[in-house]
């Protein structure tokens, strides 16, 4: 939230500034400048993208932004949400930490390196769910690319023509001891904050992975597809 909150206060002292520069009451510095042209070209300026990296245009991340503190504004006025938008994090991992750490202070809880997560959908649409999770959290905001989610068999399937990216339903990250043995008829999904999967100088793209139910083809099969879920779109 903190973050959000700075990253408000300067989106809005540059566009005040610039503002003023326009009418000449202020000089326009080469920071305003490049501002002024990400403006004028649709971008979202670089000084605005510390808090948090996104691929969309301007008319896009503004949106994007008011859902965002949206739902942690209403979370903090309120109370702890039944879903959790993992999207609206700057930082996933720190949640996905911290679903752990709960886990580990349980009477006779696994110490953080022998968890993993068990990945279940959810077959309600979020207005249904009206329960936290007992273990772990009910997670939404995540977008498949390369394949489709097949609601009624529960697995993958083959995306309809032209069908790029599909949300996903709500899963639901429980926390639990490592498993001897792998699961079967699971797909490893590599799981990314934004569509440019090699990220940045600055940041990585790769966040985690998480299973998803196969049955028709194999893992092997959705590996060479490149499927993988995503937290946001450049749309």
């Amino acid at each position: 939230m903190q973050r959000y909150n700075v990253l408000l206060d300067v989106v809005k002292h540059e566009l005040e500034q610039l503002e003023l520069g326009i009418k000449g009451f202020v000089v326009i510095t080469p920071k305003l400048e490049e501002v002024m042209r990400s403006l004028a070209e649709g971008r979202v300026p670089a000084s605005w993208g510390f808090a948090y990296f996104s691929q969309k245009g301007l008319g896009n991340w503004f949106a994007d932004l008011g859902d965002r503190y949206g739902f942690l504004s209403t979370w903090a006025a309120t109370k702890m949400p039944y879903v959790f938008w993992i999207s609206a994090f700057t930082y996933p991992t720190g949640f996905t930490t911290s679903l752990n750490q709960r886990f580990s202070r349980k009477l006779n809880g696994p110490s953080i390196d022998r968890q993993e997560f068990d990945f279940s959908t959810v077959q309600r649409p979020i207005s249904d769910i009206t329960e936290h999770a007992k273990e772990g959290a009910f997670v939404t905001g995540l977008f498949l690319e390369g394949a489709k989610w097949d609601h009624e068999k529960g697995c993958l399937a083959e995306p309809e023509v032209m069908e790029l990216k599909v949300r996903m339903p709500v899963i639901h990250f429980k926390p639990i001891q490592k498993r001897s043995k792998p699961p079967q008829n699971i797909y490893d999904c590599p799981t990314y904050y934004y569509p440019k999967r090699s990220g940045t100088t600055v940041r990585d793209s790769f966040l985690m992975k998480i299973d998803l139910r196969t049955l028709e083809q194999p893992a092997e099969f959705w590996v060479k597809r490149g499927t993988a879920l995503l937290l946001s779109l450049a749309d």
